[in-house]
């Protein structure tokens, strides 16, 4: 009897051993869909995962693979999709404004409970970056990632060389571009003063927030239509007939505006805090200092400024067991060492309070003081996705389409702009 009780424990300790062995040599393999292909972004994104396989993954069994899917445009449509074939990631990015369309399918997971059990607190976050759709009644559908404020490049040494300071207010806007532009449409030779792109929540929403009518407000409601949209159509208009305001490109409009800055073509613009690793790079190439300084406002008592970018989300729908090890990867690139190596390699915000005591941040803002201009913006940002409005996305677009017939094509005022803006809408609300 005690050989057969010995025989059945030795068996017992032995497929043990060889479970532990399996859960060694084949973790738990888990999905990561984001949308950052390329360059800085890419590789600082990369190492984070490398950084979590290689650690908190090593010890916990899971190995995250990340999958490039796309702009913020793709990624949606594929997870709704993913959903429906059963081939769900475990984590996904989404922007802000297209996360209320997961919301909406029910694909977005509350981490609430899974921090509970592991002991995460959100009160490390800044209250305006999880007072976005979802994050409500104790729920917690989406977390800050790859979050940015809109900021003010300029050709700084340009600007030294005629002894000028960045603008604060739109009114120093004008008189800075206006005394740098050198642009001649009869030849096309020269610098452009200043270019303003199509970006109809995040830097054309800026204004419309200083301006005190937002693009959407609350009970689903177009603020914007009662005045602010058109002040700034009209300013916008005054400035290229003026001659010192470039118009956007129709396509590839944020490339050839960095690719004209490092040619000394334009000598300055506005564009997301995410894409300062690169243009600062670049710019250094092409001998030129880069200036950084607050996005300009109309009101200088009124500041405000759009937070866009992506959250990292935990998609609903999967095993608990892949849903869980989820997690552990959100909560591990949420820690305060990742979010200062995303920072640092990225130009994006840092997404929580407790950042500033780490040392690597501390000491990155001290050498680096242009990377902290989208980090103090905070104190008068609003995300771009709040208040939820499910036809966001379509009203952007409406916005978009006509200010690219208004700016572009010239073949309307902005009187008419409005006036088509809203019939084309007028469904939505």
């Amino acid at each position: 009897m005690k050989k057969r009780i010995s025989l059945v424990l030795a068996l017992m300790i032995l497929l043990s051993l060889c479970s532990f062995a399996r859960a060694e040599q084949e973790p738990l393999h888990i999905e990561f869909w984001h949308t950052r292909g390329s360059g800085a972004n890419y590789e600082v994104l990369k190492n984070s995962v490398d950084t979590f396989n290689a650690t908190i993954g090593k010890e916990k069994g899971i190995f995250v693979e990340e999958i490039f899917q796309g702009g913020y445009a793709d990624i949606v449509p594929k997870l709704e999709m993913a959903s429906q074939s059963g081939s769900m990631p475990a984590v996904g990015v989404t922007s802000g404004v297209r996360a209320s369309i997961l919301l909406d399918d029910g694909l977005l997971a509350d981490m609430a409970p899974y921090a509970a059990k592991t002991g995460f607190d959100f009160s490390v976050f800044f209250e305006s970056l999880l007072d976005v759709p979802g994050n409500e009644n104790g729920q917690i559908r989406s977390l800050p990632y790859v979050r940015s404020t809109p900021v003010f490049y300029y050709n700084k040494t340009m600007a030294d060389a005629k002894g000028l300071k960045a603008p604060e207010t739109v009114a120093e806007l004008e008189a800075f571009a206006k005394a740098l532009n050198t642009y001649d449409p009869a030849t096309g030779d020269g610098c452009w003063g200043f270019e303003l792109l199509n970006d109809t929540t995040y830097l054309q929403g800026s204004f419309l927030w200083q301006l005190g009518q937002p693009l959407v407000g609350e009970g689903g409601t177009a603020p914007c239509l009662e005045g602010s949209l058109l002040k700034l159509f009209t300013d916008w208009i005054r400035w290229i007939d003026e001659g010192w305001c470039r118009p956007f490109d129709s396509t590839g409009a944020q490339n050839t505006a960095t690719e004209m800055f490092y040619q000394g073509k334009l000598a300055c613009f506005v564009a997301s805090c995410g894409s300062l690793s690169n243009i600062y790079k670049f710019s250094k190439e092409a001998g030129i200092e880069l200036g950084v300084s607050y996005y300009p406002t109309y009101d200088i008592d009124n500041r405000a400024v759009s937070i866009g970018g992506g959250n990292i989300i935990l998609m609903a729908g999967n095993s608990e067991e892949v849903t869980s090890a989820g997690w552990e990867f959100i909560q591990f690139l949420m820690s305060d060492d990742m979010v200062a190596a995303e920072a640092i390699g990225s130009g994006y915000l840092p997404t929580t309070k407790t950042v500033e005591n780490n040392e690597a941040m501390a000491k990155f803002w001290e050498e680096n003081p242009l990377f902290k201009v989208a980090y103090d913006q905070l104190a008068w940002g609003h995300c771009e996705e709040t208040p939820m409005f499910l036809d966001r996305t379509e009203f952007k677009t409406n916005v978009s389409n006509v200010t690219s017939q208004l700016i572009q094509e010239r073949n309307i005022t902005p009187e008419q702009a409005i006036e088509q803006i809203k019939s084309i809408s007028a469904h939505l609300f």
